[in-house]
């Protein structure tokens, strides 16, 4: 038999185990929170990793996980085989849905659309090629892939090869008859080959497109769940209250938070790339001060997002809690650590929604491409109406919720 003192132990466990649930049912925010966040982490999840269909490119079957990714031709050869070469590319990958091809005049044209995130890669065929064709020397085309993501551009090289592979085998084809003496075998048994170029010299690491997707995630991560653990903290301490009933002003109060974690959230940034680029083989191509105001901008953009979700949430729980909720399929939804294309367009249209997407395409376009302001600003007008528009509505909410 228990014991009466080891009774009343587990009568007092029980008791207080139940005091502390109901305490977290009459926290509806938390609740809420609590119950969504597996939710929508499985459903991220399960979209992100979708079943590969079996390979079979004669037949059109790739094994892709993107779908009509946006690639430019330029035809720096200008014949009528060249033409024919470009002419198959687009119906195979109109045909496979692999990519949606546009031409440009001139190859400068068309890496600026690349630095402005409106390509994935760009197919050149140089001058020579026809005449290389012609006398039956190998002819070589050239693939520049976006540097900004290692694994869409593996994916993209992979598929271009095979799409490259099958025009080649149908000219091979057509040549068996012309066999001669003196021919170039290879030539003859694969007449065109691909060659990749990086749009930067020695850019094309993973870490290279990790790096800057961290920096804007640390900015993100520190800036919530700082202001959520400062203001909850001090509420719940009292040292809120006297604050707000001293001649303070209101704006003071909020300005001294952002400030703090601004100097915070950017401090952590530089440390994560000084460590990518001592440890890591990480080179920074562009402005440093371009990198400098995309961040102070990621900050006020979820500086705001932070401050109204504490002031609604009220205690500290329930604030980390929902920030959670937001955070965390934010990461997985805003092309920092996965490809965006990979998702379907539905979450595609929610992470280009979200400000951490424009800040890590921002901060990589400059680190990995030496992007210029115009190339970025749409990136940056973004977080400017983010900023605006979060602030403006946060500073009420805050006034009103400590003034309760």
């Amino acid at each position: 038999m228990i014991r009466t003192g080891a009774r009343r132990a587990i009568y007092v466990t029980m008791v207080m185990a139940h005091k502390d649930l109901l305490d977290f049912w009459k926290a509806k925010m938390l609740v809420v929170s609590f119950t969504l966040f597996p939710i929508v982490m499985m459903i991220i999840f399960g979209y992100m990793f979708p079943s590969i269909t079996s390979t079979n490119p004669y037949a059109g079957k790739f094994p892709s996980q993107y779908g009509r990714l946006p690639i430019g031709i330029v035809d720096e050869d200008g014949s009528r085989i060249s033409e024919g070469i470009a002419d198959q590319f687009a119906q195979l990958s109109s045909t496979t849905g692999l990519f949606s091809v546009r031409s440009f005049a001139s190859l400068e044209v068309a890496k600026d659309k690349m630095t402005e995130g409106k390509l994935k890669g760009v197919l050149v065929i140089p001058q020579g090629f026809s005449g290389a064709l012609s006398s039956n020397r190998q002819a070589t085309l050239i693939l520049i892939a976006d540097d900004t993501n290692p694994q869409l551009a593996s994916s993209i090289i992979g598929q271009v090869s095979s799409l490259i592979r099958i025009i080649s085998e149908g000219v091979a084809a057509s040549r068996i008859s012309d066999i001669a003496a003196g021919a170039d075998p290879e030539a003859l048994l694969e007449p065109i080959s691909l060659e990749r170029e990086p749009f930067v010299k020695g850019s094309a690491t993973t870490f290279q497109f990790l790096a800057p997707g961290f920096m804007a995630l640390t900015v993100t991560m520190g800036t919530l769940s700082g202001l959520a653990a400062s203001i909850s903290r001090e509420r719940e301490q009292g040292t809120l209250d006297g604050i707000m009933s001293s001649p303070v002003p209101r704006y003071a109060v909020i300005a001294s938070k952002l400030l703090a974690q601004t100097a915070r959230g950017m401090l952590q940034s530089f440390i994560i790339l000084a460590i990518s680029m001592l440890f890591f083989g990480v080179r920074v191509y562009g402005n440093p001060l371009l990198m400098v105001l995309t961040m102070f901008l990621a900050v006020l953009s979820f500086s705001g997002i932070g401050i109204i979700i504490t002031s609604i949430a009220g205690e500290q729980e329930t604030a980390m809690t929902s920030l959670m909720l937001i955070t965390m399929p934010m990461t997985f939804l805003s092309n920092v650590v996965f490809p965006i294309e990979q998702l379907p367009w539905f979450l595609q249209a929610i992470g280009k929604s979200l400000p951490l997407y424009y800040s890590a395409d921002a901060l990589r376009k400059i680190i990995v491409l030496n992007a210029q302001m115009h190339h970025i600003a749409p990136d940056l007008i973004v977080l400017v109406l983010y900023s605006l528009a979060t602030l403006s509505a946060a500073i009420p909410i805050f006034v009103r919720s400590v003034s309760r």
